[in-house]
């Protein structure tokens, strides 16, 4: 059985990453180039999250996702601000999986 820190890297992260690609892009009308930048991925796999080219696990939780969450981080995102990226994972990927990971900087960063 995979452990809650397996399932984050192979599930939850990319899922909060394809939901982020798809909001900078379709609704503050980035370039994949630069979401892939700020997310800190390969535009490639950007790409591969705006075509559905993913898993269906990645999918599910995508689907689960708290999007209040996500609107909250969104705006400074989409200005280009970094910091808020990990700290939008972190917060993200603790209430998918309601634990607590030693890695959170969430708290670090406020909007």
């Amino acid at each position: 059985m995979p452990s809650m820190y397996e399932i984050a890297t192979n599930e939850i992260v990319p899922a909060i990453r394809s939901y982020l690609a798809k909001e900078l892009i379709n609704k503050h009308m980035l370039s994949e180039d630069a979401v892939a930048a700020l997310l800190g991925v390969a535009q490639a796999s950007i790409s591969k999250y705006m075509n559905g080219k993913y898993s269906d696990k990645v999918k599910e939780v995508e689907a689960r996702l708290n999007t209040k969450i996500l609107d909250d981080y969104i705006e400074k995102i989409a200005e280009g601000n970094k910091q808020y990226v990990n700290a939008c994972i972190c917060k993200l990927c603790q209430s998918v999986n309601a634990f607590n990971c030693n890695f959170s900087s969430a708290e670090s960063v406020k909007v």
